[in-house]
């Protein structure tokens, strides 16, 4: 499996997530590396014969979704490479997570973020970030980790190693 790469877990306590897999593990070592974790919610209403899904971070508490966690393999009991559909979702829900944690960061408190962003779109939340943060806020911008993307004021890419 590649580093990077994306993954569905079904686990042993029937709990779903999806993450990046940054290292699966070897004989040795049953942990597996993953960051950007995400449980996929599942809620029936029956009344309307309506199957809804939302994500939410899989950890309490874990602000930032760059962090590393160990899963242990031996509570997997299925794993599948999440289909186009699911992964869209999965994106704007760490995007979501992103901008929520940004905020709460910032010092606002909850009822404060509320308020901010309720009636936000997309974009003028991406231009509220970029203006209080001076950032891009692009979660799948780039592969690795070790870059920092920002907008300098004179010439050049805005990438510092």
């Amino acid at each position: 499996m590649a580093t990077g790469e994306f993954r569905q877990f079904k686990l042993t306590n029937q709990d779903e997530i999806i993450a990046e897999v940054i290292d699966h593990g070897d004989d040795d070592t049953p942990d597996i590396i993953v960051r950007k974790v995400m449980k996929i919610i599942v809620v029936d209403d029956y009344d309307e014969n309506v199957r809804f899904y939302t994500f939410k971070p899989w950890l309490s508490f874990q602000d930032d979704i760059e962090e590393l966690s160990a899963l242990n393999s031996v509570h997997v009991v299925g794993e599948a490479t999440p289909s186009k559909t699911v992964m869209l979702h999965y994106v704007k829900s760490l995007s979501e997570v992103d901008k929520y944690n940004k905020l709460k960061q910032a010092g606002m408190d909850m009822n404060e973020i509320a308020d901010t962003i309720k009636d936000m779109t997309d974009q003028e939340m991406d231009d509220f970030l970029e203006l209080k943060f001076g950032q891009d806020n692009n979660l799948m911008d780039s592969s690795d980790p070790k870059i920092i993307k920002f907008r300098p004021r004179n010439k050049g890419d805005g990438t510092l190693h």
